[in-house]
């Protein structure tokens, strides 16, 4: 959302930074913290205009387009693929479970090797 929007207190913001709305819990007024990219500090808002912001965020959401079931629908080959996955995974036999066991172990040590002292990935140093 590129345009600005007017609160109930009379501040204006452009959501188009908008990070996250936190509840302030040192405080007993319900206020909330609005955080906003390349802000150094988060902005108060009073209940009124977090309660109010929480509507138009919901209003954005809503009329975005995105439907859930259209997307499981398209998503439908690829969660068959990582059924198939999950299932072949679940079905390895004992040996091959070890060789890629030892697989991942020289794996390991093959990276940290290239790796300067001090900061290896999978080693204690």
């Amino acid at each position: 959302m590129n345009t600005p929007v007017k609160l109930p207190s009379g501040k204006i913001l452009n959501l188009a930074r908008f990070i996250a709305l936190l509840p302030v819990t040192t405080t007993t007024n319900n206020e909330y913290d609005l955080i906003l990219e390349g802000y150094s500090a988060p902005i108060n808002l009073e209940s009124r205009d977090a309660d109010a912001l929480k509507q138009l965020l919901k209003l954005n959401a809503d009329i975005s387009g995105w439907d859930s079931n259209e997307q499981l629908r398209q998503n439908q080959p690829a969660i068959a693929l990582l059924a198939k996955r999950i299932e072949r995974s679940q079905n390895i036999s004992q040996a091959e479970s070890l060789q890629r066991k030892q697989l991942f172990e020289d794996f390991k040590q093959i990276i940290d090797a290239e790796r300067l002292s001090g900061q290896q990935l999978y080693s204690q140093s």
